[in-house]
């Protein structure tokens, strides 16, 4: 769909995570297959991706064997499937919910072992260090799959690589839980909202910074309570994506369901937002944390958006501080 509100050349995308049909495909067989949305600023911006891996496939390599990589960003993702060991990472088994935060340049181990199959969120903080970074064994195969993917993904858009570890920004913080520096990685699940944050509004909050020190990527997680609304706001400052993993809600005359999304430019006015009577599950991505900082300082009046923003405030602080 397009939004009158947009800029020219963006608008409004939406979909559902359980119909990948139409997604892009990154193998020959057509079986893995994602949808990628690029935002924030064209070369260093964030990405939010949902990726389908269906079952009997046992790994995201062709050769089906687990591996050891990481990624010269930091890097956040949730299960979105209704069933548990959807995928492994480091040992750790992924149900509906379950998500992982990881600094840049961590060293790890993933698998889909036992082929049930799996749908994710994967949202990479700087799109120059998406890539997987394989051990020199694997080197021949990770420029493959570069030169394999990173047309499909990117198009005729694509970013200079960071090509050392080195190149990286990475400054990873949580509001709802201390974070190792030497190896920031912290796993939790969207059903357990231990430590999270009471808003005035009866929801619960835990918000992920990550990326740029002053510019980089915030991740909101929200439990909302049933049939509580948001006025319409008025134009974001920077592009968002929305997704909803549990319940419902009305976006203006639309109703929206477990696992619909919404990618939103810069320009979006979001109309009022009313939440099912069984409330709802929702993770916003919003690509540059310092663009919308800014706007709701002047816009005072939204008392939630300053909550958000006390909230905000300290992490981001501290990563600026180093």
């Amino acid at each position: 769909m397009t939004d009158k509100t947009q800029p020219a050349g963006k608008s409004v995308e939406e979909g559902n995570v359980a119909f990948p049909q139409r997604w892009n495909s990154l193998t020959e067989d057509g079986d893995y297959r994602e949808v990628s949305f690029l935002m924030g600023d064209s070369e260093s911006g964030p990405m939010a991706r949902v990726l389908s891996f269906p079952p009997g496939r046992e790994s995201v390599r062709a050769n089906g064997r687990a591996y050891s990589h990481h990624h010269r960003t930091d890097t956040f993702r949730i299960a979105l499937a209704s069933h548990s060991r959807q995928t492994r990472v480091s040992g750790h088994w992924f149900g509906h919910g379950s998500f992982v935060l990881r600094g840049a340049n961590d060293v790890y181990v993933e698998s889909l072992e036992g082929g049930h199959g799996a749908l994710l969120l994967l949202v990479s903080a700087d799109r120059r260090g998406y890539h997987p970074v394989y051990s020199d064994r694997d080197r021949a195969e990770a420029e493959a799959t570069l030169d394999e993917s990173a047309s499909v993904v990117f198009g005729d858009e694509q970013p200079h690589f960071h090509e050392h570890d080195d190149d990286t920004a990475s400054a990873v913080a949580a509001t709802f839980a201390d974070l190792n520096s030497k190896r920031p990685e912290l796993y939790g699940d969207l059903h357990d909202q231990t430590n999270w944050h009471r808003m005035s509004d009866g929801s619960d909050v835990a918000m992920v910074l990550m990326g740029d020190p002053s510019s980089g990527t915030l991740v909101e997680m929200t439990q909302w309570p049933g049939g509580a609304s948001e006025p319409a706001k008025s134009a974001s400052q920077t592009d968002r994506f929305w997704l909803m993993t549990g319940g419902s809600c009305s976006i203006g005359d639309r109703l929206y369901h477990e696992g619909d999304f919404r990618f939103l430019p810069a320009g979006t006015v979001d109309p009022e937002i009313v939440r099912g009577d069984s409330g709802s599950t929702e993770v916003v991505v919003t690509a540059d944390r310092a663009r919308w900082m800014e706007s709701v300082c002047a816009q005072d009046q939204d008392a939630r958006a300053t909550e958000l923003l006390r909230l905000v405030e300290q992490p981001h602080q501290a990563l600026l501080l180093g």
